[in-house]
């Protein structure tokens, strides 16, 4: 379950990190099989070439032949019925989707990312609240610098505010969420640009922005093996490089709403 200081941070940062939710032993039985999972197959070489990835296609094997619940367990599932309702969303079968493991730059200075922020759900004018959630799991100690998902933290409230202001036939598909909110947050705008010399990581993550009532702040979704983030499914995001020491292994699964069924048949 969340606590009221952990759901006050998810609804006005659209994400919050939930420590240990997931028994670091569950988490550590599912790199072990993945990980001899790319041996005995031999996805990746004995020295991989800076910047290989192993994509998700090739390890669903693993999280596919585990379940959802016994994976994720009591306290995720307690912190999605806190979020979305009891019995108010779709339990998924399957544990959910390795990301793609992402190995290490050699010779590479991390830096943020600007061309691909977006959603991966859409965000209609007609729809009368959140649609779901997307967790991630830490599957092994995700550190700093090293592939984590960059979220724009506070940019969920703002997404709301547009497509409630457009109304219930705008489409609010990613790219039509990116345009608004580069025309109407200058933060956001600054984010999917370039400007010599700037010292994007202090602007962007060392320090938060007020805008409209809210703070807006790039976060990492780092922790330890065990770790899980929840992230309101209107979060704007990105990948970010490996630029670590060890290869980036995350689960993730994205949490639809039963209202979403009902809704959208209208």
């Amino acid at each position: 379950m969340l606590s009221a200081e952990q759901r006050r941070e998810f609804d006005e940062r659209g994400v919050v990190r939930l420590p240990g939710a997931v028994d670091p032993r569950i988490a550590a039985g599912l790199r072990d099989e993945v990980l001899a999972l790319v041996a005995a197959r031999r996805l990746a070489p004995e020295s991989p070439e800076s910047g290989f990835a192993v994509t998700p296609s090739r390890t669903a094997g693993v999280a596919n032949a585990r379940g959802f619940s016994e994976t994720w367990g009591p306290r995720v599932l307690g912190a999605v019925d806190d979020l979305l309702g009891a019995g108010a969303w779709h339990v998924p079968k399957h544990a959910g989707q390795l990301l793609a493991i992402t190995y290490p730059f050699r010779g590479v200075t991390w830096e943020l990312p600007h061309k691909m922020w977006h959603l991966d759900y859409a965000a209609p004018g007609a729809l009368s609240g959140m649609p779901g959630v997307q967790l991630f799991l830490c599957v092994d100690h995700v550190e700093s610098r090293s592939g984590a998902t960059l979220v724009a933290a506070g940019t969920p409230r703002i997404v709301d505010r547009i497509r409630r202001r457009e109304g219930p036939a705008w489409p609010g598909r990613s790219a039509d969420v990116r345009k608004a909110l580069r025309r109407e947050v200058p933060w956001f705008g600054d984010l999917c640009s370039l400007r010599p010399g700037e010292d994007r990581v202090a602007r962007f993550m060392s320090h938060s922005t007020e805008h409209a009532g809210g703070s807006l702040r790039v976060v990492e979704l780092t922790g330890e093996a065990g770790d899980v983030w929840a992230m309101h499914p209107w979060t704007v995001h990105d990948a970010s490089p490996n630029c670590g020491s060890r290869p980036r292994m995350v689960l993730t699964e994205r949490i639809r709403a039963r209202r979403l069924d009902l809704e959208l048949a209208q």
